[in-house]
């Protein structure tokens, strides 16, 4: 277990598959010391653990000893506070209740509302590039700006607030940072976690700027009071869960990471424009094929077994949906990059079971009309140089992509 795990390699975060792969044939249980954790890699285990509740999404507390090794605190610290009230950090019967209090804003007719702004987004993204553009950097002109864009239009974030929000939660999201040492203090993340939920309050209480009738924000806000499980402190705690996911590198990774595949692909680019039902399945494929959460955390509620190996109460276990996406066991030459795949939709990249992603529709709307925009003004796209990826492979994400449109 002191052995150094491949997993705390930087050198693996452009390609960390062949690491997966190996680990998956060799060792599927794997000590990882920079998670003080064991990490899963097979499909089977991955899927399975995510609905079993002997893994526990209540771990917040044992992170932080991770993250932050002899580090404590009090019971009504903010931290607490908050991983102890949001659905994506607690066990049922609070999660139950808590998603309850959600469901205001993600019912079918709000994804119908949600899917025409999402469109007008990305239509007025791609229209943004300047007439004769041929190159040009994927990252900041495009993956970066789609989920800002949807933030303001679809999610209801006032315009005015942006420069307030986004960098308090690029500090925070630091937090998550893979098998490696944390780059901002505790401190500073929990000032940063404080002014979110202040700044939240006075959103609700009408005291920042204009929230947009019909978008997240607002349907959230109008649901407090309306039953017992939406209560005015619960829905402050989900608003600030919202926006650190708003502002996560994951649609930008997800989109970054998919122009790199069409344009690593390109006959996949063919098949997209050709078959309705090879352009339905993109946005699975894209998941897929490079999971921009790499993995998520559980702690062990009891001791258990698993391929062999003795997980203790208590200890941590990273689930490591990269790699569950890209096994052998469940898909097909896994490498591939093919919108043709028959099982695309079984990728584990939202989560499974009562953990999956709430949000999941509406990031797969943000990928689903940037993509049909993007090939329908370019049927052509291909590299210009090289990608470049940040390093966190816990939030794995391109923060440079060259492109050549044609």
């Amino acid at each position: 277990m002191g052995d150094p795990s491949p997993l705390s390699n930087p050198e693996i975060i452009p390609d960390p598959y062949p690491v997966y792969a190996d680990l998956s044939d060799r060792e599927p249980v794997h000590w990882c010391a920079g998670l003080d954790g064991w990490a899963l890699t097979r499909y089977a285990d991955c899927a399975a653990a995510l609905k079993d509740p002997r893994f526990k999404a209540e771990r917040m507390t044992e992170v932080l000893s991770t993250k932050f090794e002899g580090r404590t605190l009090a019971e009504d610290n903010i931290y607490h506070q908050f991983t102890s009230n949001v659905m994506m950090y607690t066990d049922a019967p609070k999660h139950t209740a808590l998603r309850r209090s959600t469901q205001s804003a993600f019912t079918r007719i709000a994804h119908e509302h949600y899917s025409k702004v999402i469109e007008e987004v990305a239509a007025d993204l791609v229209a943004s590039i300047p007439a004769g553009t041929q190159t040009l950097d994927a990252v900041p002109e495009l993956a970066a700006k789609l989920p800002v864009n949807a933030a303001v239009r679809a999610f209801g974030l006032p315009q005015e607030d942006l420069a307030y929000v986004t960098p308090r939660v690029d500090a925070l999201m630091t937090y998550w940072s893979g098998p490696q040492d944390q780059p901002v203090s505790l401190d500073v993340l929990l000032d940063n976690l404080s002014e979110l939920h202040t700044y939240s309050l006075e959103l609700v209480q009408g005291k920042r700027g204009t929230v947009v009738d019909g978008t997240v924000i607002a349907r959230l806000a109008a649901a407090v009071g309306s039953s017992p499980d939406v209560s005015l402190e619960q829905t402050i705690h989900q608003l600030v869960l919202l926006l650190i996911a708003l502002f996560a590198p994951t649609t930008p990774g997800s989109t970054s990471s998919g122009m790199m595949a069409f344009a690593t692909h390109p006959e996949q680019i063919d098949r997209y424009l050709n078959d309705p039902r090879a352009a339905d399945n993109a946005t699975n494929e894209v998941v897929r094929f490079n999971a921009s959460n790499q993995f998520t955390w559980r702690v062990a509620g009891e001791t258990l077994e698993l391929e062999g190996t003795t997980i203790e109460k208590g200890q941590n276990v990273a689930l490591f949906l990269g790699a569950a996406n890209r096994d052998r066991r469940m898909f097909d030459r896994p490498h591939v990059f093919d919108l043709d795949r028959p099982n695309s939709n079984r990728h584990l990249t939202f989560g499974l079971g009562p953990h999956s992603c709430l949000g999941r529709q509406i990031a797969s709307l943000e990928l689903k009309w940037f993509f049909a925009k993007l090939f329908e003004r370019y049927p052509r796209i291909s590299l210009a140089g090289e990608p470049v990826w940040n390093q966190n492979l816990e939030f794995r994400s391109l923060r440079s992509l060259p492109l050549r449109l044609s």
